[in-house]
């Protein structure tokens, strides 16, 4: 696995008999994910799949929180490599759409442990992710209207299947925040627990599907592919290759927030505290 700088491993791969836990080990940063990071956690769950001894992936974040979206301060995780061309950029998109298609087609069921915050690409993960196991304090989020984009454009057809079409609407264009009940109420995750029984309810259910014939498992991750199919989950991801190049072109009046632009015009820490202020109050609930 890619270390950072004084060894410190950012996505750890442990496999436990039929079972491998992946995690992400960046606490300091809430867990938020560079390009490369994500990368590399694409490419474990592909070595679970590739292991016929693993039949269930745990995927889980260190310390108090599981994923607080990607990290705005590394340039290709949030709007593509500095000078990158648009033919680039367009490259760029489809391979994070092909992350999120490969987690969500994997050959191994995946299981989300959250805590925490689980915002941005987190809530990404909790949505192509098998199950979704989560604290009472967990909370969610699709906080890219925070930044003056469009939305979170690939996710808003398959919210739309998952949540439906109002939670959906409600999610992408106001990106607020939610709680653990209201995202179990609204069927986004599968169960909410105490947070001192987090893992060990995570570990019965890993128990439980690796308890399953290989076989049948397999075959049912086929079917589950083609039901995928059938309605249309896997044409979200198309979608997104070709909307989100235009959402990163839009033009912004003079009174209209653009997140990137004020970051080259005033730095990081001043952009933070415009989209705090400008994006507060109760519909955002940040």
């Amino acid at each position: 696995m890619r270390t950072l700088g004084g060894g410190t491993t950012v996505i750890s791969y442990e496999p436990d008999g039929a079972t491998a836990r992946i995690t992400i080990r960046r606490p300091e940063k809430h867990n938020a994910l560079t390009a490369d990071d994500m990368r590399e956690l694409v490419a474990a769950i592909d070595r679970a799949d590739a292991d016929d001894d693993v039949k269930a992936v745990v995927l889980a974040g260190e310390g108090a929180t599981f994923c607080a979206g990607f990290d705005i301060a590394d340039p290709a995780a949030f709007e593509g490599a500095e000078g990158a061309s648009r033919r680039d950029r367009v490259d760029d998109v489809r391979e994070k759409s092909g992350w999120m298609r490969s987690i969500l087609t994997a050959r191994t069921p995946v299981i989300v442990e959250v805590q925490g915050a689980c915002i941005g690409i987190g809530t990404y993960l909790v949505l192509v992710a098998d199950f979704a196991v989560v604290s009472e304090d967990a909370n969610f989020g699709l906080p890219e209207e925070r930044f003056g984009s469009a939305g979170a454009t690939w996710a808003y057809p398959f919210l739309m299947l998952d949540v439906g079409l109002k939670r959906a609407t409600e999610m992408v264009m106001t990106g607020r925040k939610y709680d653990a009940s209201e995202a179990y109420d609204m069927g986004l995750v599968t169960r909410v627990v105490p947070r001192d029984e987090l893992s060990d309810t995570v570990d019965d259910l890993a128990r439980s599907l690796a308890s399953l014939p290989r076989d049948g498992i397999a075959v049912s991750r086929s079917v589950r592919e083609l039901a995928l199919s059938f309605v249309g989950y896997l044409d979200t991801f198309a979608f997104h290759s070709v909307a989100h190049p235009l959402t990163e072109r839009l033009v912004r009046e003079p009174d209209e927030f653009d997140f990137m632009a004020a970051v080259e015009r005033d730095g990081m820490k001043v952009a933070v505290a415009e989209r705090n202020q400008r994006f507060s109050g109760r519909w955002w609930g940040w």
